[in-house]
């Protein structure tokens, strides 16, 4: 049984080999990767041969200023990257995870907004066949839009984009069931 993580810096720097005790584990999360990343690395994954793949990616879309897209659009990108891992990989069991709360940037700007319209298309339109888990609820700060304070890195007091060991502790508490059920049905 073989699991592999995709997606950005906050699935990347997850220690999840250490945790996952049942399954070998393979991690192909980029730091700063967006979509189109992902989209470019699926070949990679695709010759790993998972059974089971988890994914969070899409933070990295907004912002950025060669791409900067707006919630929808990569709300879209994500479901994309899904059917296309669904196409290469069909007997693959995919983990799909909504992007988590975020700050502000440096500048003031305000991502959030995006984020939300993002994570709405994803769950209006996730398909029924994914194991999807929704981190907005668990990670979400009491004014609704930015990561809460105890699951921040400490030196991410306006960004707040990146888990703390709290956070990745919580993160595991969620996911790991849903693992151990999925290795367990396969």
């Amino acid at each position: 049984m073989k699991i592999v993580f995709a997606g950005d810096s906050i699935t990347a720097s997850g220690n999840w080999a250490e945790v996952i005790d049942f399954a070998e584990v393979e991690n192909f999360a980029v730091p700063g990767g967006s979509t189109d990343g992902l989209l470019a690395g699926i070949p990679q994954i695709v010759a790993s041969n998972p059974d089971l793949i988890s994914i969070l990616i899409g933070t990295n879309d907004f912002g950025n200023p060669e791409i900067n897209r707006e919630g929808a659009d990569v709300g879209a990108r994500v479901l994309s990257i899904i059917a296309e891992l669904k196409n290469q990989l069909p007997s693959a069991r995919i983990i799909l995870h909504t992007i988590l709360p975020r700050g502000l940037e440096a500048s003031g700007v305000d991502l959030r907004p995006r984020v939300i319209e993002a994570n709405k298309y994803i769950t209006e339109n996730v398909p029924r066949d994914i194991e999807f888990i929704d981190l907005w609820p668990i990670f979400v700060a009491p004014d609704g839009l930015s990561l809460a304070d105890e699951y921040v890195m400490s030196d991410e007091s306006v960004l707040k984009l990146h888990l703390n060991e709290d956070g990745y502790r919580e993160w595991i508490t969620v996911l790991l069931p849903r693992l151990q059920r999925m290795v367990k049905d396969n």
